[in-house]
C-alpha cells in the first residue's frame, strides 16, 4: 500500500511539472506572437513612424526610387543585424551612428556614397533607443525581387573595361587572393572574415574619386557581393559560410572583366 501511495504521488507531481512546462511555453510562444502582432501600437514604432520614415520608407520600393533620400530601413536592418545580434549591441550601434553619423563608422557604405552622410539629428535618448529596440524587434520581411530590380547591370564602358586607381585594383587583388588562400573549420574564423572583407570593400566603395557612370558600375558590383559579406558575417553553418565564400571567389573573379588598372 505504501509503495502504491509513493507511486501515485510521483505521477501526480511529473504530471504538474509537465503542464506548468507546457503552460510556461504556451505563455511564451503567446507573448512572442502578440509581441509581433501589437508591435505597429507601441510608443517605439510610433516614434519610428514620426522620425525616421519621413526619410527612410519602411522597405525598398522600386516604383518610388526617385523619391528616395535615404536607404529602405528594411536595409538600415540587413546591414546592421549581422554585425550586432545581440540586442543590447544593436541598440547602441543604431545610437551610435545617428548621433555621431561618419563615413569611417558606417556599415552602408553604398547608401553613403547614394544619399551622403545622414545629418547630426538631435534626438531625446531614451527615444533613440526605443527607436533601436523597434527597429531589432521589428520584422520587416524581405524583398529580393526588389532589391534586384533597384540594382543596375554590371556594363563595359562602350565596350571597354573601366579605368580604376591602381590602389583600387591592389586592393581587389588583395580581397581576391584572400578569398582564394583562408582557410577555416571554425565558424567565428569565417564570421570574423566576413567583416574583414567587408572593410576592405568600404574603402572602395567610399572612394569620393569615382562619380557618374564609373561610380554607378562600382557599385553594381559590390551590391551583390555585399550582400554576401554580411550573411557570411552572421552564418552559422560552416558549409552555408564555405559556399558563400566560393561565390565571391566566381564574382570577384569576374570583375576583372569590367575594370582593370588605369
Amino acid at each position: 500500500m505504501g509503495d502504491l501511495i509513493k507511486i501515485v504521488s510521483i505521477a501526480i507531481i511529473v504530471s504538474a511539472f509537465i503542464t506548468s512546462c507546457n503552460n510556461t511555453k504556451t505563455k511564451k510562444t503567446k507573448d512572442i506572437a502578440m509581441s509581433q502582432q501589437d508591435l505597429k501600437n507601441t510608443k517605439g514604432y510610433k516614434l519610428l513612424e514620426s522620425k525616421c520614415y519621413i526619410c527612410h520608407f519602411e522597405v525598398p520600393d522600386p516604383a518610388k526610387m526617385n523619391q528616395m533620400i535615404a536607404p529602405p530601413m528594411l536595409r538600415v536592418k540587413d546591414h546592421y543585424l549581422p554585425n550586432y545580434q545581440n540586442k543590447e549591441d544593436f541598440i547602441k550601434a543604431i545610437t551610435n551612428i545617428v548621433n555621431n553619423p561618419s563615413e569611417v563608422n558606417t556599415l552602408m557604405p553604398g547608401a553613403i556614397k547614394k544619399f551622403n552622410v545622414m545629418p547630426k539629428l538631435i534626438y531625446n535618448q531614451d527615444e533613440l533607443k526605443l527607436i533601436a529596440e523597434t527597429i531589432y524587434k521589428y520584422d520587416f520581411g524581405a524583398a529580393p525581387k526588389m532589391k534586384m530590380l533597384m540594382m543596375g547591370e554590371l556594363q563595359l564602358n562602350n565596350g571597354n573595361r573601366w579605368k580604376l586607381k591602381s590602389e583600387t585594383i591592389k586592393k581587389l587583388d588583395s580581397i581576391t587572393n584572400s578569398l582564394y588562400t583562408f582557410k577555416s573549420n571554425e565558424i567565428k574564423e569565417y564570421n570574423q572574415f566576413g567583416k574583414d572583407l567587408f572593410e576592405q570593400a568600404k574603402f572602395i566603395m567610399l572612394d569620393k574619386s569615382y562619380t557618374g557612370d564609373k561610380f554607378d558600375q562600382i557599385h553594381n558590383f559590390f551590391n551583390g557581393v555585399e550582400n554576401d559579406m554580411h550573411s557570411l558575417i552572421e552564418e552559422k553553418s560552416i558549409e552555408n559560410a564555405k559556399t558563400l565564400v566560393e561565390n565571391m571567389k566566381t564574382k570577384f573573379n569576374n570583375v576583372y572583366n569590367f575594370f582593370e588598372e588605369e
